[in-house]
Order: structure tokens, then sequence, then C-alpha cells
């Protein structure tokens, strides 16, 4: 039986879900995989559980209530130099997992990845920042399936195509659920606005929906994929359409909820320019010849892009062996429970490789 060790860095939905299915598969690790993921510790900004042996069950299933119940674990929240401490303290056989949304995390993952851990994210923001943090993470003993598509084998996918030798020529692809839904609202005639207010109330959007309408999070996910085909660029090189004007940023939520109407118009022109001869309004991420850009285009009926669902995301591989029917992964983007299942086959599959290395 293989003891794997692990430790969470975040314990937001994504995490509390991970740790569920952790304990729930139990018996599914062990049978399929002659496999024990053990538990160190839980660290995020409101609080820590630590331990130097393994975390029982009932332990984790506590940590789990209580998180729910008051917010916070335990200890004390998570610092950079208590961080040190504890990534210090772990055997270098451990693998890291990083399921929160912050920069803050990673000094913690150079450190761990420096000592020789493994690190599974599926926070996008350490791979999608300075290349410097990159160069430190993005190896053979880092996993990032989620950060492009949720538990969808993007990443898998493209690793698996440059591993073969293929060249990829172009790759694009829908991901973003709120702005897929966005977008089949206005491709159906809904006033931007109403739109926009819909898929609050839904609960689609973060609660300023602003995050999503930027566009910022489509335009780091295609970075990742480029980097991942070799190009040395940063977030300033790709180019972003966000659905509404910079000074609007400075608007509370309520106001910008009560202003947005103000776009109804410049958006109706829009829409109707793209989805002309019955072309599909989509948000994809376009990469090709070194370039990226993330924004609405009016996609071909009948191309992959124009035949996806727009309650799905979508990602399309134009290579050279798949040149006339390009290779294309689809299916549910987003959610805690299915994010949390792509990070967990990320720890399993990453235990392979850190379960040849000493404790």
């Amino acid at each position: 039986m293989q003891r794997q060790p692990i430790f969470f860095l975040g314990f937001g939905g994504v995490g509390r879900a991970l740790l569920t299915q952790i304990l729930d598969a139990r018996e599914q690790h062990r049978k399929r995989n002659g496999l024990k993921l053990d538990v160190l510790g839980i660290a995020d900004s409101a609080g820590a559980l630590v331990s130097e042996k393994p975390l029982g069950d009932a332990a984790l299933r506590k940590a789990l209530q209580t998180k729910i119940d008051t917010g916070r674990l335990p200890g004390p929240a998570a610092t950079r130099a208590n961080m040190r401490t504890l990534i210090a303290a772990l055997p270098r056989n451990a693998i890291v997992v990083d399921t929160s949304a912050s920069s803050a995390t990673v000094p913690a993952l150079i450190q761990a990845k420096r000592r020789g851990c493994g690190v599974v994210l599926a926070n996008k923001i350490p791979l999608a920042g300075d290349l410097a943090w990159w160069n430190a993470i993005a190896d053979a003993r880092a996993r990032w399936e989620t950060t492009c598509g949720s538990a969808m084998p993007v990443i898998a996918t493209l690793n698996t195509l440059l591993d073969s030798g293929d060249t990829v020529h172009r790759i694009e692809g829908t991901l973003s659920g709120t702005l897929g839904y966005v977008a089949s609202q206005l491709e159906a005639g809904v006033k931007f606005g109403d739109a926009v207010r819909d898929a609050k109330m839904r609960g689609y959007t973060e609660p300023d929906p602003r995050q999503d309408l930027g566009g910022l999070d489509v335009g780091r996910k295609a970075l990742i994929l480029a980097r991942m085909l070799g190009y040395r660029l940063d977030m300033q090189d790709v180019k972003v359409e966000s659905l509404y004007p910079k000074h609007m940023d400075k608007l509370s939520v309520d106001d910008f909820m009560r202003d947005v109407d103000s776009l109804n118009e410049t958006m109706a022109a829009r829409v109707a320019e793209l989805t002309a001869d019955g072309h599909k309004l989509r948000y994809a991420a376009v990469i090709e010849n070194g370039k990226l850009k993330a924004g609405f285009v009016g996609a071909d009926p009948v191309s992959k892009l124009g035949m996806s669902r727009t309650s799905d995301s979508v990602v399309i591989f134009h290579t050279r062996f798949f040149m006339d029917n390009p290779l294309t992964v689809s299916g549910r983007g987003a959610g805690q429970d299915v994010t949390a299942s792509g990070v967990l086959g990320d720890v399993v599959s990453l235990s392979r490789v850190m379960g040849n290395k000493l404790a």
C-alpha cells in the first residue's frame, strides 16, 4: 500500500469538496491503486489544521463541519512566515494541493517544489502570473488540469498532442460558463443588463459580476495553454475584451448593477454585427501564431465552436494530425464538485510519480 502525504492550501468550496471526495473514495483508491492519501494539514487565510502524523478521517470530517459552521479551522491563519515552517516540515514526497484563488500561495508552492515535493493546482494565478513562477512550478512534478476547464481533460489532451510530436496550429475554446450563458441570452435577444442580472440571480456569476464580465479569467486560461505551447508570454500579451468599460470599475456592485443598462444599446449593436448571416455568438479564447485573444466572436454555425452548446465548455485543437476534423474536448467546465474531482484525479496521477521518491 502506497501512503501518499498531501497538504491543502485553501479550504473553500473546492477544497472542502476535494476532502469529502478523498474520504469517500478511500476503498476505491485502495482497490484500484493500492493507495491511501494521508492528509498532513490544511491551511488557509482563516485558520489551519496541521499534524506531524496523518490526520484521521474522523478529525478531517470534524474539520469539514467546523469550517462549514464557523468559516474557520481551529489553528492560526496561514501567513508567509508560518507557511515556510509548515512546508519545510513536509516529507519530500508530499503533494501540496492549491485550491485557492490567490497569488499569496506562490512562495509556498515554489518552496515546496525546491524541496522536491509535488504540486497540484486548481489555482490559475501561479501559472498565469510572472514567468518566473511558471518556470519554478510547471514541470513533471506538477499537475494543473482544472485550471482550464474544470475536470475536462484539456491539459492532458494538449500534453498528449505535444508528446506525440504533433504540431498545434490553433486552439480555440469557450472557457467560461458564465460568459457562455450571457452570450446565449444576448443571441436570443435579451438585453445585456437583463442578461447580467439574470446570471447573477441564478448564481452563475461571482458576487461582483465584473469579475466574470471582464474576461480576465478566460485570458488566464488562454495564457496557460499558450505557455504550454512554449510561448514566453505574459498577461499583457493577451488581448482581452471586457464586456463593460473600465470606468465602471470605480462603481460599487449595486451601482454597477443599476447602471449596466447603459450598455444595452452598444452591446446590441455588437451582437447584431457578430451574428449576421446566422453566426453564433460565443465568448472564446483563441491562440494562434503566438497571439492570444479572448472576446466575443461570431462562429460559423456548422463549425465545432458554433455547434457547441452554450451551457458547455469546449476546447478545439487544430493540429497537423487533426486538421480536417479538429480534436475537441467538451463538457461541464465549472462547478465545485466537478473541479474537485479533477483535482483528485491529478493527485492520484502525480502520486504515481511521487511514490518513486523517498520520503
